[in-house]
């Protein structure tokens, strides 16, 4: 091949290389933000995290007399089982969970060396005004005289009348709570431990109506009455 068309060969070769588009580049976005979960959600996923037996209940209410709850869950073991399910707001059950296994599980094995396998509570939700001295006011115009909507109203109280150890034994608020063996010691120490837990903690030592059970709620008012 002559010299100079091998060379006018080698700059069309070259020209056409450089006229060729350059591919494109990748362009990488921003990663896509992370799905946020409302409250209600959440707390949901946080109680199966947990391991709460749970069933999510539909949300009910009285405008009428103000009782209800938006999140209810129906709860059968916080942990250890419930005597009989509980209706109450899912951040009552979250916090019961927590409850348990930082206070009255430690409580149980330091005390007794064996786990609660039962909570046993006498009621949740309940749609009526709070115990006032010796009366139980009932809902509607007898707020007027003085009574509060309860906690319970609400979804945001448990009562507490015992707890069931591994070998059956029951330690009973009512039987035990002024004796001085270990059961009493135990009630004392998860009484005492539970202020930290719920905004209000209601004893034997508060007053006679709460002889029998620990009334612990979530709701706006702080009272550790131990």
């Amino acid at each position: 091949m002559p010299l100079r068309r091998l060379a006018v060969l080698v700059v069309l070769t070259v020209l056409s290389a450089c006229a060729r588009t350059p591919p494109s580049a990748v362009v990488f976005g921003p990663p896509p933000a992370p799905a946020v979960l409302d409250p209600d959600s959440a707390c949901l996923q946080e109680l199966s995290m947990m391991r709460v037996a749970y069933q999510p209940v539909q949300a009910f209410g009285d405008p009428d007399q103000g009782c209800g709850i938006v999140n209810p869950v129906s709860v059968s073991a916080s942990g250890a089982a419930l005597n009989r399910p509980g209706i109450m707001t899912c951040n009552l059950a979250r916090t019961v969970a927590r409850f348990e296994g930082e206070v009255v599980q430690p409580a149980a094995r330091a005390r007794f060396g064996q786990a609660v396998k039962k909570i046993h509570h006498a009621g949740t939700y309940d749609c009526r005004m709070r115990r006032n001295g010796t009366t139980l006011a009932a809902a509607g115009s007898s707020a007027s005289r003085g009574g509060r909507l309860s906690e319970h109203a609400k979804g945001q109280a448990i009562d507490i009348v015992a707890f069931e150890l591994e070998d059956g034994t029951q330690v009973s608020v009512k039987k035990d709570w002024r004796g001085a063996g270990v059961r009493s010691a135990f009630l004392q120490d998860v009484a005492r431990a539970s202020c930290t837990s719920f905004n209000v903690v209601l004893t034997p030592n508060h007053d006679r109506l709460h002889q029998d059970h620990l009334h612990l709620d979530i709701g706006p008012h702080t009272l550790c009455g131990y």
